[in-house]
């Protein structure tokens, strides 16, 4: 289980200022998403919940490094950006940013065959609201987003948004997804299998809480038995 950060209040205020460097930063390489700099106002639900979901997992992607052999728990989200982390403390980072724009996601504890190893990845979840947008509307967004960065084109056939429980989902592992609902590069790590356009894993989850250090929608984690 992923305890609680101590002094909760300092840690949501960092998750706050890193949440306007991730759009700062991508915005001046990339240009506005909104209609002004963040914090901005959209042109449409689906691009603002596309934009929430993609720019913090560029930022945790591209300006977090990796520190597999550190073994520290309770990392705070400063302490990952300045010095990196594992793939749990990327996730914990990714999914508490996303918090703070009331993003609620999964953790999930996952397992490879292939590379006979287990990872913890970060699935963004949308619930049932009467504005949200389709998942046809969302991968538009997702790709006209994408569209803007260099070297990189992403087709609509490879971002995959699913429905689950009644929720849309979208992975976005900060460690091997280039973009967020690249469920390929997952498949080519051996973690998943796509059955009737719905990702399998390769291992059953159990679902566990996590607690995540801010006041914000319920984070869940899976852990395979």
């Amino acid at each position: 289980m992923i305890g609680l950060i101590p002094n909760a209040s300092r840690v949501r205020n960092d998750l706050t200022a890193l949440t306007k460097r991730a759009f700062q930063r991508f915005e001046a390489d990339f240009g506005l998403i909104g209609d002004q700099p963040f914090p901005a106002t959209y042109t449409s639900v689906a691009r603002y919940l596309a934009a929430r979901i993609a720019v913090p997992h560029w930022f945790v992607r591209t300006h977090v490094g990796s520190a597999e052999s550190d073994q520290r728990v309770n990392r705070t989200p400063k302490e990952t950006v300045a010095d990196g982390g594992n793939c749990v403390d990327q996730c914990v980072l990714l999914g508490s940013i996303w918090a703070t724009m009331s993003v609620p996601s999964e953790l999930l504890s996952i397992n490879s065959q292939e590379r006979n190893a287990s990872h913890l990845t970060a699935v963004a979840t949308v619930p049932p609201t009467d504005n949200r947008p389709s998942s046809e509307a969302l991968t538009d967004e997702l790709v006209r987003l994408y569209d803007a960065l260099p070297s990189r084109t992403v087709d609509p056939d490879d971002v995959h948004v699913w429905t689950d429980d009644g929720d849309l989902r979208v992975i976005a592992d900060p460690v091997f997804c280039d973009y967020a609902g690249d469920v390929e590069s997952m498949a080519n790590q051996g973690f998943l299998t796509v059955e009737d356009q719905k990702p399998e894993w390769a291992y059953h989850n159990v679902i566990h809480d996590v607690l995540i250090p801010l006041e914000a929608p319920a984070h869940r984690r899976h852990e395979s038995t």
